[in-house]
């Protein structure tokens, strides 16, 4: 019996052994600037009507409804729609994660951004109608 707590004794020492020591490494930012230049294909455009009751109605669906082509000086780009091009202008804030978008129809608009993985983005942004409503845009990216 002695021996079956021994052995037991020296194997739960040798599991932790085992274990890694805690590390003193930082928590990663959470916050950290999403790397949004290069091309990104426009997977989906969907637009709500938001009522005061917080009621959502879909309105238009759109899919494979472009691409973004955002340039390396962090302020503009190109949507491609059907085969033309369109200037663009964007800049991303990383501490509110949002990204303020100009394009055709939607001038400043401003989107926030949630991050699915490295290379897929869902964009959602706010325009008010003027009689109380709201339409919500939400755009679903995957980067090319």
């Amino acid at each position: 019996m002695k021996q079956l707590k021994f052995l037991a004794f020296v194997f739960v020492l040798a599991l932790a052994a085992c274990q890694p020591d805690a590390t003193d490494e930082p928590t990663p930012d959470q916050t950290e600037a999403i790397d949004f230049v290069g091309t990104w294909n426009r997977d989906s455009v969907l637009l709500n009507d938001v009522y005061p009751s917080k009621l959502k109605v879909r309105v238009e669906t759109e899919a494979n409804f472009g691409v973004y082509i955002l340039n390396a000086d962090l302020q503009t780009g190109i949507m491609n729609l059907s085969g033309s091009d369109f200037a663009i202008t964007w800049k991303y804030t990383s501490s509110t994660k949002s990204i303020l978008i100009s394009e055709l129809d939607w001038m400043g608009q401003t989107y926030l951004v949630q991050t699915v993985s490295k290379n897929k983005l869902i964009l959602t942004g706010y325009k008010d109608t003027g009689d109380g409503n709201q339409v919500e845009r939400i755009l679903y990216l995957t980067r090319k």
